[in-house]
């Protein structure tokens, strides 16, 4: 079984499931800052080509499934939106909602910073839950952000699909046990408890192949 038909079996599953509640989270593309490990945060970088293509990759799992889900989000950054548009097959306008709250961290005065320009103190607490972005947000902020749109939109059994960032991902599986950020176009499935207003557990992680040249030797 190849990885794409093992991700379309996680969707179809979560899909069948219709007496709980699901959130399907994708990371948008890949973008130059990514390629540069430059910060990017409420910055409004594009895709790279591999980026399309990594979300056109992503169009054999989704599309399939486009019209069962019971919303589909996406943060307003267009690194995000690009990745919804192409990996839905650029549907009708009115399908993918654009939210805000589904925003990257806004890292403040440390965004466009290349990581390793960073002093080391900052390099020890930009990825803990201590770490507050001068000028920006932490962590726990851009978590809760999130959260009350999950709140505000997720009242019904079925499966939701949201088109967000790797940190912004991270912040709400970070207490599930998740506490690394998804690689580009990546997936996590999640069970939302709609009455206690929080997430249950991971169902799974699905990572983006990588090709060749993107293997870290």
């Amino acid at each position: 079984m190849n990885k794409y038909q093992l991700l379309k079996n996680h969707i179809q599953q979560l899909i069948q499931n219709t007496q709980k509640t699901n959130i399907l989270f994708v990371r948008h593309g890949q973008t130059n800052q990514n390629l540069s490990n430059t910060i990017c945060g409420w910055t409004d970088s594009r895709l790279t080509i591999r980026g399309r293509e990594q979300a056109n990759q992503l169009l054999q799992a989704l599309l399939p499934f486009r019209d069962q889900f019971k919303g589909v989000y996406s943060s307003d950054l267009r690194r995000a939106k690009e990745t919804a548009q192409i990996s839905l097959g650029f549907p009708h306008d009115s399908l993918i909602i654009e939210d805000s709250r589904l925003r990257e961290l806004n890292f403040g005065k440390h965004e466009n910073i290349a990581y390793s320009m960073l002093d080391q103190e900052t390099k020890d607490v930009i990825f803990t839950l201590q770490y507050q972005a001068p000028e920006g947000e932490s962590w726990q902020q851009a978590q809760e952000r999130a959260m009350k749109l999950i709140i505000e939109k997720c009242n019904q059994n079925g499966t939701y699909l949201m088109f967000s960032h790797g940190g912004l991902i991270c912040s709400i599986t970070y207490s599930l046990g998740l506490q690394d950020s998804i690689g580009n176009c990546s997936c996590v499935g999640l069970e939302y408890d709609k009455e206690k207003k929080e997430m249950k557990q991971i169902l799974f992680k699905w990572e983006m192949p990588q090709e060749e040249s993107e293997i870290e030797i």
